[in-house]
């Protein structure tokens, strides 16, 4: 028999054996937390809120539950710069010997792009990172290709010259600290390349 059979027959031989002793079995409402730098994360179950600190790897509220109650554990408030979901986190106590979700989270991640003046011809190629974006002749605006974390820096160059032309980024516009919105005020040029 599979050990996915036997949590449920086990529930019910101890919810049946305190049962018989006139008591009531009942369940911590507790799981595991991956990946969460900042604090601010709050979960709620039933009414009760769990503040989670930066750092933590697992939770239990203080409630406990009569077994039959159902659970349903959700994010009140978001940690800072980070978002976080849960998987197993409702049901109904009883069904497991123990109630254990998952909260896993991550950072946020926003765009960095801007506008451009001048470009057209083709071959304008802008990196950030290991991110290379090929920019269409003609274009107006563009978005680096692959997003930033919140908190990461960024520094937008040109890796490669259109034909005939020198595009610049502007002084003070291709670099900075990824803050919680998209960035679209990187501001590249574009002339005629001097002849050689």
């Amino acid at each position: 028999m599979k050990l996915s059979c036997l949590r449920p027959l086990t529930a019910l031989l101890l919810t049946l054996g305190l049962a018989a002793c006139g008591g009531k079995a009942s369940y911590d409402v507790s799981g595991t937390v991956s990946n969460l730098n900042n604090n601010g994360l709050v979960l709620a179950n039933g009414g009760e809120n769990l503040p989670v600190e930066a750092g933590q790897t697992t939770f239990t509220f203080k409630k406990r539950i009569d077994y039959g109650t159902d659970y349903n554990i959700t994010v009140q408030s978001q940690p800072a710069h980070m978002t976080c979901g849960i998987s197993g986190g409702s049901g109904s106590a009883g069904h497991y010997i123990n109630i254990s979700a998952a909260v896993s989270c991550s950072q946020n991640t926003y765009t960095v792009g801007g506008t451009i003046s001048g470009l057209s011809v083709e071959g304008l190629v802008l990196i950030n990172g290991s991110a290379t974006t090929t920019v269409a002749k003609d274009a107006k605006t563009f978005v680096m290709a692959g997003a930033v974390a919140d908190g990461a820096t960024y520094n937008v160059s040109v890796s490669s010259q259109p034909k005939g032309l020198l595009c610049v980024v502007q002084p003070g516009t291709g670099t900075g600290t990824m803050g919680s919105a998209n960035i679209t005020t990187v501001q590249i040029a574009c002339n005629p390349a001097p002849a050689s």
